[in-house]
Formats: structure tokens, C-alpha cells, sequence
């Protein structure tokens, strides 16, 4: 599954919690394997009333109080002028075209990272994040028993790493090991796994007994995990080294976990049909929220992205900034086609790039001015990795 599609999930399973229990209709699925299944928690007529939602405009709101010590973009000095030139992150370009009997064959055509290009060497996955040595990869479509993380180098040469039938990897706040989710579907045992990107060896794991196992990220906190299903499910905690697993609360929300910070996002959604996203930090009883931000636009699952030194968030569906520790919004003034598309990512604190369907944007947070700065043929689709 990929991360359009994840998204989309949840935003359909939220709105699936306020139909009636006495309504039926079949939907589509796709379980942690990437098989498609029936689901009558997913109403088809539901799936058309949410594309159609997302055309709404967005009305925004804002609750909750930010830590005075929290860092501040809208404090900084003025940058100066925008940058113009290539992103400073790494990203893929998909030509659909350059395999018409299969397009499925390979998931991306060419990897572009400041002046170095990779062509695809014939993987079936996804370049995920940049690492020491190259790029990680996942790999295995369509056999989920397949699947393994590997490396991809400069040259094109690939370095499997972790075990076989592992999948989701979630980089280390130092960079040097990732966190993969050793899980079978219907399996009720699994395992996290952390594997050192230059060895590839396994270095520890955990079992915990969470079915259809799904990892949202590693930051100074642990790695963060759940149980990946439509209902409100248990977010739990590991600190790598330690043999407790924290239960952080349960929650029928998306949650963002960006490496470089202890600040974790959170989406939520209210039954007049407004949406929330969180900032919050780990505490001793759960979550403390630092600030929250609310439209009144039913979007299919807000794309967020927060800043590597967690100060600030953005909403792409919506096209804002919200600097998280003044609640100062700024309206990122984006090409049409770039919103509604996909997840941004900050190259540095000040700036950050959105992906249209073949284009990537570079914003100012602090002054939301935005440039273009990569295009793909027509026919193509741009998606970011994470630096």
C-alpha cells in the first residue's frame, strides 16, 4: 500500500465510524500483505461522497498553547529570498510509460538527489529514504514473503539488509539503523526488528502481540507502532535496548513521527465535519498537546509534514504553514495543482517542498511564497524521500 492510498484509508475508516452500525455495502481494502479484501466497515457509497468532499474549502481554526521554550520559525530573522534551485531532498520521477506491458514492474523510473541521478535497477518497491551509502528501498511486490529492505547505491548496485518478510522501514534519529515490521497477516505475534543500515545485521527486537503490525516512525521518544485497522487501536512505544513497551493511548487517528523531533502530529476528525491536527509532545500520562489546528474542510486524510526541528507543521491539502509554538498561520501560496496531491517535506527549518502530480514547489513557511523547482513529462509523477 502505498502512502496516497494509506491516507485515503484512514480518512474513509474515520468517516465510517459515523455510520450506523444497521448500514451495510461491501468495499476495498488492501490488508498488510497489499491483498485486496472485502470490508463492510468501508461503504462504496461513502468512498464517492468523500472524493467528492474534497473539493470544499478549508475554514480554519485555532485551540491549545505551545510551550514558551518551544523553537519558532516565525521568529527567526527574515531568510531572504527564496531559494530557486534543485530540492536539497531526494526525490523519484515515474514515467508509466517506460514499461507498458507491466507498469507495475518497477516503481520508479529515476532517482534524483542534488546532482546525482539513479535509474531504477529493476526493484519492485519504493525508494523510501536517503541513507549512509544510498538510498533505502522496499521491495517484494507483489509477495509480501518477499519483501526485504535494501540499498540501493550510486552506481545502482543493491545490498539487502534485515530479514525476509519484513517491510515499513522507520530510520533511527542518528541515521545509522532502521526499525522494520517482521509481520504476517493473520498473524497474532510479531516482531519489530532494528538492523544497522551498514552492516544489515540484525542488532535487537521485540515480539508484541499486535496483529497486522504497522510502524509510524522512530524519534528520541522510541518507535512508535499500532495495529493497522479501521478502528481506534492502541499506539504503543518502544525504546529500543529496554524490554518495556509503552502504551501511549488508543486512538482512531493518523500520527506523524518525524526522527529529528519529539513532537509527534496527530489527525483527528469531529462529526460536523471538521478536521484536527495536533501537535503534541510524549508525556508522563500520554500525549501533551502543544498546539491544534482545525479546518472546516472534510479533505481526504490532511498530508502533514512537520519541520526537523519540530517547529513547524504544514497541512498541503490545505496549503498552510502553522508555526507551532505562536499558532502564527501562514497561507502557502501554491499552485493549484499542488494541493489535494501528496505529503510535503522540510529540505531545512525555513523551507519545505510540496509535490504537485508532476511538479515540486519550494514555500517559505514564514512568508509563504512559493517557487517551482523540478517538473516531470506529462505523462509522469514526482514523489518525495525522505533526506
Amino acid at each position: 500500500m502505498n502512502d496516497t492510498e494509506t491516507r485515503l484509508r484512514d480518512y474513509l475508516h474515520a468517516k465510517a465510524g459515523t455510520v450506523p452500525a444497521s448500514t451495510h455495502g461491501p468495499g476495498l481494502e488492501l490488508d498488510t500483505t497489499g491483498t485486496s479484501t472485502r470490508r463492510g466497515w468501508v461503504p462504496m457509497a461513502l468512498a464517492a461522497a468523500s472524493i467528492a468532499a474534497v473539493l470544499t474549502l478549508a475554514v480554519p481554526f485555532l485551540h491549545g498553547l505551545a510551550k514558551p521554550d518551544q523553537p519558532s520559525v516565525a521568529a527567526h530573522p527574515n531568510p531572504g529570498p527564496l531559494p530557486t534551485g534543485a530540492p536539497r531532498i531526494p526525490y523519484t520521477i515515474t514515467d508509466p510509460n517506460s514499461n507498458p506491458d507491466n507498469p507495475l514492474d518497477t516503481w520508479w523510473s529515476v532517482l534524483h538527489d542534488g546532482g546525482q541521478t539513479v535509474k531504477n535497477p529493476g526493484l519492485k518497491g519504493n525508494v523510501v529514504a536517503r541513507t549512509d551509502g544510498g538510498w533505502l528501498a522496499d521491495t517484494g511486490y507483489p509477495d509480501p514473503d518477499k519483501s526485504q529492505i535494501v540499498v540501493v547505491s550510486p552506481g545502482g548496485q543493491v545490498r539487502p539488509i534485515g530479514p525476509l518478510g519484513a517491510d515499513g522501514p522507520r530510520v533511527s534519529p542518528d541515521g545509522r539503523q532502521i526499525a522494520v515490521a517482521d509481520s504476517k497477516y493473520g498473524r497474532t505475534d510479531n516482531r519489530v526488528v532494528v538492523v544497522d543500515i551498514r552492516t544489515g545485521k540484525e542488532v535487537t527486537s521485540l515480539t508484541v502481540k499486535t496483529p497486522n503490525l504497522e510502524l509510524l516512525g522512530w524519534n528520541q521518544d522510541g518507535i512508535w507502532m499500532h495495529e493497522h485497522a479501521p478502528n481506534a487501536v492502541p499506539v504503543k512505544v518502544w525504546q529500543p535496548g529496554s524490554k518495556d513497551l509503552r502504551t501511549v493511548g488508543t486512538f482512531n487517528d493518523q500520527i506523524e513521527v518525524t526522527r529529528t523531533s519529539g513532537t509527534v502530529l496527530k489527525t483527528s476528525y469531529k462529526s460536523d465535519g471538521t478536521s484536527c491536527v495536533t501537535a503534541a509532545t510524549l508525556g508522563d500520562k500520554g500525549l501533551d498537546v502543544r498546539r491544534e489546528y482545525c479546518f472546516k474542510a472534510p479533505v481526504a486524510a490532511p498530508y502533514l509534514s512537520l519541520s526537523p526541528d519540530g517547529a513547524t507543521m504544514t497541512i498541503s491539502n490545505i496549503g498552510v504553514a502553522v508555526d507551532i509554538a505562536t499558532g502564527k498561520v501562514t497561507k502557502l501560496r501554491l499552485p493549484a495543482k499542488s494541493k489535494w496531491w501528496d505529503r510535503a517535506l522540510f529540505e531545512d527549518p525555513a523551507n519545505v517542498i510540496v509535490p504537485g502530480q508532476d511538479t515540486l514547489s519550494r514555500c517559505a513557511v514564514a512568508t509563504g511564497e512559493c517557487k517551482q523547482v523540478a517538473v516531470a513529462k506529462p505523462s509522469g509523477t514526482i514523489q518525495l524521500v525522505r533526506p
